[in-house]
């Protein structure tokens, strides 16, 4: 297997991994939704009273029980100290037959979420007169939990498409290392050094060998 295969399979290999890495942390997160529960999360409940505003969120929603019906429902929000203010009681839309709000689809068992008071003002008190009791909770620890489940959903989605593609990686690796067929022999080409011969060497030696021969002579 050559190196360009071994660096192939490792990077699907780790795509392959991140996918299943991100894939349980999708999951987590969205399960996450499931965790809320009314009577948990509320940060009041009662019904016509004084309601003394404690949280940073300026919104609350207001969810009754689902024996309530949404065309009954009424309330109504004033700041105690009768000082100008712009907090409000909006309701949802009802059903056709008034019996349930339009949303209601998504709501927790056993709870309508009836509408919500905006503009709330941090430690002010607020007189509220309402038909049912009820349970408020903060805007903000939903919008939080709506965000990770939808952050949960990509992530899932973003870990499959990593496996998907970290598998297809590795199979493109795998064919490449059948095609290849291993690694081949190495044909090596061997150089003989050249034998230099020194022309002045040749002349000495017939040199020698006519004064040789001329010595020879008597």
């Amino acid at each position: 297997m050559n190196s360009g295969t071994k660096i192939t399979i490792g990077i699907g290999a780790l795509v392959l991994l991140a996918g299943i890495g991100l894939t349980f942390v999708g999951g987590n997160s969205a399960s996450g939704l499931e965790d809320f529960v009314v009577e948990d999360d509320r940060v009041w409940t009662g019904d016509s009273g004084i309601y003394v505003h404690e949280i940073s969120d300026d919104i609350v929603l207001i969810f009754v029980s689902d024996e309530v019906r949404c065309d009954e429902f009424y309330m109504q929000v004033v700041r105690e100290d009768g000082e100008e203010s712009r907090v409000g009681y909006k309701h949802d839309d009802c059903t056709k037959d008034g019996s349930m709000p339009a949303g209601h689809g998504d709501d927790p068992e056993g709870w309508y979420h009836m509408g919500a008071i905006y503009d709330l003002e941090q430690g002010v008190s607020y007189n509220i007169t309402t038909s049912d009791e009820f349970s408020a909770v903060s805007e903000d620890l939903i919008i939080k939990l709506v965000t990770g489940l939808l952050a949960g959903i990509l992530g899932i989605g973003g870990g499959i498409s990593c496996i998907c593609c970290g598998v297809g990686i590795m199979v493109v690796g795998g064919l490449l290392a059948v095609t290849s067929g291993g690694n081949k022999p190495q044909t090596q080409i061997q150089i003989n050094p050249s034998v230099e011969v020194d022309s002045n060497n040749e002349e000495n030696e017939d040199e020698y060998d006519k004064g040789q021969e001329s010595w020879d002579v008597e």
